[in-house]
């Protein structure tokens, strides 16, 4: 009698534990077919992520007392097109690419979170563009680095590659306000944990300080986001020096007259200390697009442009429409179409963003174009 109530007492401390705490599978499957021509002709291509990043994930949370709940959020992301793990051509063994994030949340002090987290670089941009910095978005090629003629990099308003890349940092702490009167404030710090040129550890070279404060109330938005970053100084950013650094500032805000929604991003990076200086530039972004209810989906259309005041020749400009109609709540067709000007000694892509398969080479100084229609599914 005893083993049986002993058996009793065990399995509903589990079952209270298990209901205790709320774990739900998610995701997100995306496949789109475009014509593309980066300069050396059109081709059809399958690519994967257009207007999301294809993913699937786990996320849960425990009530914990006191109005504090403990969160985690574990995503990893795949290409459709040929089943593989984003991002495309890595090596790295990542289990969750996307995100890898515990944290604490409390309705008086609001949440700490750390781990493998977006950047408030990233999120600042992405909230005041009507893509959402997807495929079609024409702020969202100007995120990522571009070769200019003597085959460096030059940087997009979204960090370098590997350690420097501003959409997710690794090591990072993240704390975000509760929502003070439709304010809401964020910190950010992510760690490098870089090695110097020396082999030596480094406390400095990678780390990345952010603030963000972005304002709602109604139909305005309206926010700022402060970025610093000391660039890596080995391979394959070793054209930098051990001082590099970039500091970048955005501001975005949207407004939704009930016809449209307008949404606008400015941003300014600031690089300073390059051993190449046209590696690190100065450049300034501006965009501005528009989501408009039409036909029961919504129509979307955007313009942006990069002005680069450090290398001659390296300005361009780019224009885009889609339309997203609604098969069911979960399921959603989308089709558009975007081109992109570039000046002699850049070759900017049209792209889907990190979660996307890559484009076809766009050639340098080119003015790639694409025509795409994908669907997409929730679950």
């Amino acid at each position: 009698m005893k083993v049986k109530l002993l058996s009793v007492a065990v399995l509903a401390a589990v079952s209270t534990t298990i209901s205790a705490a709320e774990v739900q599978l998610y995701g997100m499957v995306d496949t789109y077919v475009q014509v593309y021509n980066g300069g050396n002709g059109a081709v059809v291509d399958l690519g994967s992520g257009g207007k999301g990043g294809s993913r699937w994930g786990i996320k849960g949370s425990e009530d914990i007392g006191a109005g504090t709940q403990v969160f985690f959020r574990l995503e990893n992301g795949f290409l459709v097109d040929d089943g593989t793990n984003t991002p495309a051509g890595t090596s790295d063994s990542w289990a969750f690419q996307r995100e890898a994030v515990l944290g604490v949340k409390n309705n008086t002090w609001g949440s700490i979170s750390f781990g493998r987290q977006y950047t408030l670089n990233f999120g600042g941009i992405a909230q005041f563009d009507a893509f959402g910095c997807s495929l079609g978005s024409t702020i969202n090629n100007f995120m990522s680095p571009a070769p200019y003629v003597s085959g460096t990099h030059i940087s997009g308003v979204n960090g370098l590659s590997g350690v420097d890349n501003l959409t997710r940092r690794d090591n990072s702490i993240l704390y975000e306000s509760p929502n003070l009167g439709g304010l809401v404030l964020s910190a950010m710090v992510s760690l490098g944990e870089q090695e110097k040129l020396s082999g030596e550890q480094s406390n400095k070279i990678g780390n990345s300080y952010a603030a963000q404060a972005v304002y709602r109330n109604g139909a305005f938005g309206i926010g700022f986001t402060y970025t610093y970053q000391n660039l890596a100084g080995k391979a394959p950013n070793n054209f930098l020096s051990p001082n590099a650094h970039q500091t970048l500032y955005n501001l975005g805000a949207s407004y939704d007259f009930g016809v449209t929604k307008l949404y606008g991003n400015f941003v300014f990076r600031n690089g300073s200390r390059a051993l190449d200086r046209n590696a690190n530039p100065n450049v300034l972004v501006y965009s501005l697009s528009t989501k408009t209810p039409l036909f029961g989906g919504y129509l979307l259309n955007g313009f942006a442009y990069l002005q680069n005041n450090t290398t001659d020749h390296a300005d361009a400009w780019n224009v885009s429409a889609r339309y997203d109609y609604p098969l069911s709540k979960r399921t959603s067709l989308y089709g558009g179409a975007a081109y992109m000007n570039n000046e002699s000694n850049v070759n900017y892509t049209i792209n889907g963003g990190g979660g996307s398969s890559s484009a076809p080479t766009t050639n340098l100084g080119s003015n790639p174009w694409t025509v795409f229609v994908g669907i997409n599914h929730t679950f």
